[in-house]
């Protein structure tokens, strides 16, 4: 999973912007209806800069780039977010180089320089976009006029049976062991961690425990995903320990990775777990004396949510404190390679939010035709596959699986009924645990080893080359060869599950 953002680290996709097509890491966001790539002023004097955000976007190097103007860019303002954005139309790739991807031609797009949005971001939102309204020098939104959305695109161009998503964030700290590199007398193996799902125009059932939680959606379509937080407690405690004084309304947004609270309720997460407020970061920093008794006590969080404050169908989702273990680099105002406790102290209720830490173990399907949305509880099971389930339009009648009722995985296959399935990967970095004994044993034999690899037959090469060094580092990402998902959707190459993209007809795209 890519170990990506300055105040992560997060799983992260690969987008291709442009003619040809330049590749950049990017975030989600569920709130912005444009994807926004970083410019390359946002990197003029810091070194690694390009790398470490995601890599650059040159837009004067794209063939088919048409520009629109400078605008201001209106998300996350409540926040205190802000920038300007270079805004255009151009081709958007989904998938890896040398694959053959998705392209949808002509998007609008803009290129940002600002640190506010560290990485470029991915907006999955289906608002149009009005970028000439009269008067004002800045984006807006509005169904006449309007530049549509890539989500509405893709529908509109019947590549996804709906306008709709299924998203989780990924957990890092959740790993599965796999086996590396397998030789006749020693393992090495290696972590997997779990990456962060997007299906467009479906789900992936095989994330996430169903649940029968509905919510509709608010009346602000830009702050659509509101939930009810009912309660926060630990898991474990006595009740009279509640976090969370007063039922509040809260906006489930992948854009920022703060959980932003009332201040009682932040006094409450102090006097619980220790925490002390930095004035100049405005964040909750941890010393490494703070982490590990944080870690040794390795609390869990339930967040009890419903439709409103006083629901009595509510649904509970439990955050292990491995989830809010992160770290700063390269943040304003705070010390680099700092912990912190993504937790924020919010001045009214504008800012309550609920941001891409809850996503990590929450499962979000959102159905913009009709109008409502789901939260789950992830899942999390070694080996299970894929399945892909696709949400229909409601005028549709040959796709009966919908949103209201996520079935149980009943395995890989999609029924005849159902819009075929696409996957892609994210950027993925696996962590390497090598056997210190068999690493020993490798180097003491390696000139043995290549002596006989040098005479062996044409058969033994493979056992060979096994056995070399195998070492993946963050900027030498691999890039998976993509399968055909009709033979062999969940093949494994060096650990990636990856396969072919195909936009000849309606299909249900995830990003996985």
């Amino acid at each position: 999973m890519g170990r990506d953002g300055n105040d992560g680290p997060w799983s992260t996709f690969a987008l291709g912007f442009g003619t040809p097509p330049q590749y950049v890491r990017v975030l989600v966001s569920t709130t912005c209806p444009q994807p926004w790539a970083i410019d390359p002023l946002g990197c003029t004097t810091a070194p690694n800069c390009a790398h470490r955000r995601g890599n650059l976007f040159y837009k004067n190097s794209s063939s088919t780039w048409q520009d629109k103007g400078l605008y201001g860019l209106d998300e996350e303002l409540n926040l205190g977010y802000g920038g300007n954005g270079n805004f255009g139309l151009d081709s958007i790739t989904l998938g890896y180089p040398g694959s053959n991807a998705l392209t949808v031609d002509d998007q609008l797009l803009a290129t940002v320089a600002t640190e506010d949005f560290y990485l470029a971001t991915w907006g999955i939102a289906p608002r149009p976009t009005n970028l000439t309204k009269p008067g004002q020098n800045s984006v807006t939104f509005a169904a006449e006029d309007a530049y549509p959305s890539l989500l509405r695109t893709m529908k509109q161009q019947a590549k996804i049976p709906s306008i709709a998503y299924g998203y989780t964030a990924g957990a890092r700290y959740s790993t599965f062991p796999f086996i590396l590199t397998a030789l006749a007398d020693f393992v090495v193996l290696g972590l997997r961690q779990v990456p962060a799902s997007l299906t467009f125009g479906g789900y992936d059932a095989s994330r996430f425990v169903p649940s029968n939680l509905t919510f509709g959606f608010a009346e602000d379509s830009s702050r659509d995903l509101v939930v009810g937080i009912q309660s926060i407690s630990v898991a474990g405690e006595p009740p009279d320990q509640a976090l969370l004084p007063t039922p509040i309304l809260s906006f489930v947004d992948a854009t920022v990775p703060h959980i932003w609270l009332p201040l009682e309720a932040c006094e409450a997460f102090e006097r619980a777990f220790g925490l002390v407020f930095d004035a100049n970061s405005g964040l909750y920093l941890v010393n490494e004396t703070q982490h590990r008794g944080l870690l040794t006590r390795n609390a869990t969080l339930v967040f009890t949510i419903g439709a409103d404050t006083t629901s009595a169908h509510k649904l509970d989702i439990s955050l292990p404190y491995a989830a809010f273990d992160l770290q700063l680099t390269a943040y304003p105002n705070a010390p680099n390679a700092t912990r912190y406790f993504p937790l924020r102290r919010a001045a009214n209720d504008t800012q309550y939010t609920l941001g891409r830490t809850f996503l990590q173990e929450t499962y979000l399907i959102a159905d913009y035709e009709r109008s409502q949305f789901l939260i789950h509880q992830c899942h999390f099971e070694e080996g299970l596959p894929q399945n892909i389930r696709a949400i229909s339009s409601p005028n549709a009648t040959n796709i009966t699986t919908g949103p209201s009722s996520p079935p149980k995985p009943s395995g890989p296959h999609l029924s005849s009924g159902v819009i075929a399935a696409i996957v892609v990967v994210p950027v993925v970095i696996f962590t390497v645990l090598g056997v210190i004994l068999a690493l020993l044993r490798r180097r003491k034999r390696r000139a043995t080893k290549q002596a006989s690899c040098d005479d062996s037959p044409a058969t033994t090469t493979v056992a060979c080359s096994i056995s070399g060094e195998h070492e993946l580092h963050e900027d030498q990402l691999p890039l998976p060869e993509l399968h055909d998902f009709a033979k062999d959707p969940w093949e494994m190459d060096a650990g990636i599950a990856a396969v072919e993209i195909n936009g000849e007809k309606p299909t249900v795209h995830e990003m996985e």
